[in-house]
């Protein structure tokens, strides 16, 4: 082992696994765009360069591309992002306006332009899209290169090699797993980032969000990562590799355990059966859903048509979509949900309307948006696609933010619009195509008996239910310890949304983060909850914890802690009861 003491630091686990590794160190990138003014003659040989710059790095992006086409369709995706946003009017046309209205240098006014975008990233309250304002600085960061004649070339680290860096980009991480690295670590970086999504569809061990790695490592450092924990451990002593590789070996039996458990049910041991669905963004990720035991699809997000490309949705667009995902999942069931976006999730027609809200949380968002005169013809495109796609397949519709009976009455009355327009027109599509609603905000929750009277079926969005009940910002440093799941008041309207479908006989399914944690399936099957939707790679895990539990038992354990005071005193009787579960039996 090394001589130089072994350091520790936590950052963010966002890929799990133990990766044992020497470091392959990128330093913080210090490329400056130079800063001049040039003269009018040479306006237009300036705004050339910046042309030239761009196309060469479409070439570059595409060639990546070709190598990415047979694998991951994810990555393949985001770099087709990031070269759509090489030609996005916000941020070349801003450039060129830089050079020809204040007379400076392609470098500058790119810089100018960039910086312009990022100040609207920061501004949005959601967590994944403010971290999107990462891609702008990659892509700003691959034209200057271009500008300046520096290398762009793929990164080659050793095989087995930990990378090290401030923070990776896209096209960096997607071909990073090609090289066979053991792990990625990086200063910069969240849950959502890039890093952490290809990380994770790679199954490469990652941690990020370690504020000066780069400053604590040296090329060549012997380094261990443990990307469930965030553990990160520099020069670590022959004691502590040894005591991680049998941590490793632990997990990678359990892993095989897991996986062999893909095509058994997810029944309790008093035979009560628990639909575990997988919560998607687009089809390519269905074939994942699949292999990791997915029943189908419990929340299908359809933001994601909004914000990627240059042009809007149209409803053969939807349609198409939404085919693509029954075809994959072959008869299994999909929830489909229309547009959740608002002025915190950006989308070209909401730039265009130019809102101005101090708290876009609270404001024309979602199925507010979709009912207003900004929206309402993009919804009504939306639902021809979505009927028009029911005729392929069992799927169903579901309406996010609805606050009460007024506003599903309304939406109703929108659907039975577009329903008669295809009637009228001859088109096929299933007449009883279920109606439900997503129930996150307290109003709903409230309510949820009244609303069991008009909905087809209920989910239980927990991220949003969670941060309206307890006024917190989850992304906000200062208030996100109040961001707990296991509130008293969460268990108590959670279990009274249950209660309301059970007893109008609908179904009732929760799909936010709370449905993939292991250590709280065992609260929501005691509420009565028999569906869960989740992030696929979730599903092992929580179908583990449910084999081994008995439903009347999970019944008992909320009895216990539904009249508890604290979410401390909740979690440490669930803890206490989970890992009861996970002991071995005499």
């Amino acid at each position: 082992m090394s001589e130089r003491q072994e350091i520790r630091r936590t950052g963010l686990g966002v890929s799990p696994g133990i990766a044992f590794g020497r470091a392959y160190l990128i330093g913080r990138d210090t490329l400056k765009a130079p800063r001049h003014h040039i003269e009018q003659d040479d306006i237009d040989t300036e705004v050339a360069r910046l042309y030239k710059a761009i196309a060469a790095s479409d070439k570059q992006l595409a060639k990546i591309k070709e190598k990415l086409a047979s694998e991951n369709e994810s990555d393949y995706h985001i770099i087709t992002a990031h070269q759509m946003m090489l030609h996005d009017e916000h941020l070349v046309g801003a450039a060129v306006e830089y050079i020809r209205d204040e007379k400076i240098n392609s470098e500058w006014a790119l810089r100018r332009a960039v910086d312009d975008i990022r100040g609207v990233f920061d501004s949005i309250e959601d967590q994944y899209l403010r971290e999107r304002r990462s891609d702008v600085e990659f892509v700003f960061e691959r034209v200057l290169r271009n500008l300046l004649g520096r290398d762009t070339g793929p990164l080659q680290p050793p095989p087995d090699a930990i990378v090290v860096a401030y923070d990776l980009s896209p096209a960096d991480t997607a071909t990073l797993h090609k090289a066979a690295v053991s792990g990625l670590l990086t200063d910069a970086g969240g849950k959502t980032s890039h890093t952490a999504i290809i990380a994770r569809a790679h199954e490469i061990p990652a941690v990020v969000a370690l504020e000066n790695i780069t400053e604590l490592v040296e090329t060549d450092d012997l380094l261990l990562l443990d990307g469930a924990s965030g553990i990160v451990i520099v020069n670590p002593s022959a004691t502590t590799v040894a005591s991680y590789r049998e941590e490793q070996r632990r997990q990678v039996a359990a892993g095989v355990h897991l996986a062999s458990m893909r095509d058994l049910p997810a029944r309790t041991l008093d035979t009560h059966d628990v639909a575990l669905l997988a919560n998607i963004d687009g089809p390519d990720e269905l074939d994942d859903a699949v292999e990791y035991g997915a029943m189908g699809v419990g929340l299908f997000r359809t933001e994601y048509l909004f914000m990627t490309g240059t042009e809007l949705p149209d409803e053969e667009r939807h349609y198409k979509t939404a085919v693509a995902v029954l075809e994959k999942l072959k008869g299994k069931p999909a929830t489909i949900r229309t547009f959740d976006l608002g002025s915190d999730k950006l989308a070209k027609f909401l730039k265009d309307a130019e809102l101005d809200e101090a708290n876009p949380a609270l404001g024309l968002r979602s199925i507010r948006l979709c009912l207003s005169e900004i929206g309402r013809e993009l919804f009504r495109q939306q639902l021809r696609g979505l009927l028009r796609a029911s005729a392929h397949g069992p799927l169903k519709i579901m309406f996010p933010m609805i606050s009460g009976v007024a506003e599903l009455r309304v939406v109703k009355t929108v659907v039975e619009d577009v329903k008669a327009e295809l009637d009228a027109e001859g088109i096929a599509y299933d007449k009883d195509v279920k109606l439900g609603i997503m129930i996150e905000m307290p109003s709903a929750a409230l309510t949820a008996d009244l609303l069991a009277q008009e909905a087809d079926f209920f989910s239980i969005g927990t991220n949003d239910l969670i941060q309206y009940t307890m006024a917190v910002d989850r992304v906000n440093e200062y208030v996100s310890y109040l961001y707990e799941p296991l509130h008293p008041s969460l268990i108590r309207l959670i279990g009274g949304v249950v209660s309301a479908a059970r007893e109008h006989n609908i179904p009732c399914t929760v799909c936010g983060e709370m449905a993939g944690e292991p250590m709280i399936a065992p609260v929501l099957i005691g509420l009565g909850v028999r569906e869960l939707s989740m992030s696929a790679v979730s599903i092992p895990e929580v179908k583990a914890t449910v084999r081994q539990m008995h439903s009347d038992e999970a019944e008992k354990l909320v009895a216990r802690v539904k009249n508890l005071p604290t979410a401390s005193d909740v979690r440490a009787v669930v803890t206490d009861y989970v890992f009861g579960l996970m002991a071995p039996k005499p």
